[in-house]
């Protein structure tokens, strides 16, 4: 992304894996170019070096509070239709595969099932 200075901003890897962790409905990667492009068609209004995270925090948590990105609403299923059963069972947000495996035994031995982020899972 280019700067009111000239310079180019990139994002690092550590920082696109914490944004698509805290925005999971945005396509990260696609919204990082939908601001390069705008950055590029507002030259008056690019940001400095100390107030690019800032812009791309905020960007993405406004995209985020509208419904997130059409590419990321496609797959999910809505929560809106997810009873609240299956959403205090629901194991999908965990990354860690071992800690992810530990909630799914530990619902199926106090519920019965657990919630995979699209569907129940029986034991």
């Amino acid at each position: 992304m280019l700067l009111n200075d000239g310079t180019d901003y990139q994002a690092d890897d550590k920082d696109i894996v914490a944004w698509q962790r805290t925005y999971p409905a945005i396509d990260v990667y696609q919204e990082l170019n939908a601001m390069e492009s705008w950055l590029d068609a507002n030259p008056t209004r690019r940001k400095t070096s100390k107030g690019i995270k800032r812009f791309i925090n905020s960007w993405l948590a406004r995209a985020q509070d509208r419904g997130g990105s059409p590419q990321v609403r496609q797959n999910k299923t809505s929560s809106k239709n997810i009873s609240i059963e299956d959403k205090l069972a629901d194991v999908s947000w965990i990354k860690n595969e071992e800690t992810k495996q530990l909630a799914k035994d530990f619902y199926l031995k106090t519920k019965g099932y657990y919630f995979d982020g699209e569907k129940r899972q029986n034991g």
